[in-house]
């Protein structure tokens, strides 16, 4: 997976070639343009549930992906034995519409469309207590805290409501004078702040005193379908049914560049990678894309499935992305070369995979991290001798 060693190592460096690397790094342009054109098929193409994938998610270990469905079930996939870990999730009365994994990867916990929210124990398929039923709407979107000691989620009741995890109790209610179911639900980084996203608006709220911190920054022309943080927490990015992706500064609320454009239908979710360098939507259109945090500009080309796609997910290494659709299906795909591709060797390249091998360190990622570190190592190699 990835650019392949060879290409940047078997001509050796020194004065009698030295005058040929700029050809060198053609080649290697060329080579990843190519791998990128080739690598747009999924890995694989599970047929996950019997009607729509509604949202999905990756554990921790970027091992497993948990998906939630209109079938009122969950179900875990184990990505390197490509099987489903043993019966689904079972306990729901109605479409289960979000699902979010603890940062321990212990518990998760899943909203439905009767309101109701269960966590559920990872190992034992069973409920940690008796599900949360104090929305009176839907549940469109669940988050876990990053210490996984606290639970948002957004209702079609107009509320954020933010629960203690271990016993279940209320610990604040977010509710706003204007009448408008919350789609989407995330915490900030560092866990003080909370963004919540309706139809047209962005409110950012403390989680502490459920204080409302921004009010109603006017971030789109339909509902906001996804809100995440940049991993810095000084952006919030948007997705919306207007077919736009938008940043904002989580300060102030004043949008940063111009937005993502480019579905032609509905974005339904947002994912952003571990280390912020890009997002991923889905979208009516049957197609998943991704995007430069910088740039805003498309990454590749698209992803596309057979059907429309209602979530997305990003692996915590940023190699793997998993995307769910209305038949029931999910594609794994290997985004590694598409990114590289993307990238290039240039001065933003080294950076990128020196930032990664950063993220993925502190995940625990040794192997990953140590496989990015190289790539940077080459690419200083070649860089000094241009």
């Amino acid at each position: 997976m990835g650019r392949n060693p060879t290409l940047l190592t078997t001509h050796r460096i020194d004065d009698s070639n030295i005058d040929n690397m700029s050809g060198l790094l053609d080649v290697a342009r060329s080579y990843l343009a190519v791998t990128r054109l080739a690598t747009l098929a999924p890995i694989q193409t599970m047929r996950m549930h019997t009607e729509k994938v509604w949202a999905v998610a990756f554990f921790k270990d970027g091992r497993r992906i948990v998906t939630a469905s209109q079938d009122k079930t969950l179900r875990v996939w184990d990505i390197e034995k490509r099987a489903l870990v043993g019966e689904p999730f079972e306990g729901h009365s109605d479409d289960v519409y979000s699902v979010t994994v603890s940062p321990d990867d212990g518990r998760i916990a899943s909203g439905a469309r009767d309101g109701a929210i269960i966590v559920w124990d990872v190992d034992s398929k069973q409920m940690a207590f008796k599900p949360l039923m104090k929305h009176a709407g839907g549940v469109f979107s669940v988050c876990f805290s990053p210490d996984g000691k606290r639970l948002a989620s957004g209702s079609s009741d107009w509320a954020v409501i933010i629960w203690d995890v271990e016993t279940g109790v209320v610990l604040s209610t977010c509710v706003k004078g204007s009448l408008s179911s919350v789609s989407c639900v995330a915490f900030s980084p560092d866990g003080l702040k909370l963004a919540s996203g309706m139809k047209f608006t962005i409110n950012v709220w403390s989680t502490e005193n459920a204080e409302l911190l921004i009010d109603n920054i006017d971030a789109h022309n339909d509902w906001v379908q996804s809100v995440v943080w940049t991993p810095d927490g000084q952006q919030i990015v948007s997705a919306s049914q207007d077919k736009t992706v938008k940043f904002w500064d989580s300060s102030n609320g004043s949008q940063i560049g111009q937005p993502c454009t480019g579905h032609t239908l509905y974005i339904n979710s947002l994912a952003i990678s571990s280390d912020g360098s890009f997002i991923a939507t889905a979208s009516r259109d049957y197609t998943v894309r991704l995007w430069n945090t910088k740039s805003h500009q498309q990454i590749g080309q698209t992803l596309e499935h057979t059907a429309s796609v209602y979530s997305v997910a990003i692996s915590p290494s940023g190699e793997l992305l998993t995307s769910g659709d209305r038949n029931g299906n999910i594609q794994l795909w290997s985004i590694e070369s598409t990114l590289s591709a993307a990238f290039g060797i240039d001065s933003s390249y080294d950076f990128y995979f020196a930032r990664r091998s950063k993220v993925k360190l502190g995940q625990n990622l040794y192997t990953e991290a140590l496989s990015d570190a190289e790539k940077v190592r080459m690419i200083f190699i070649i860089d000094l001798t241009v």
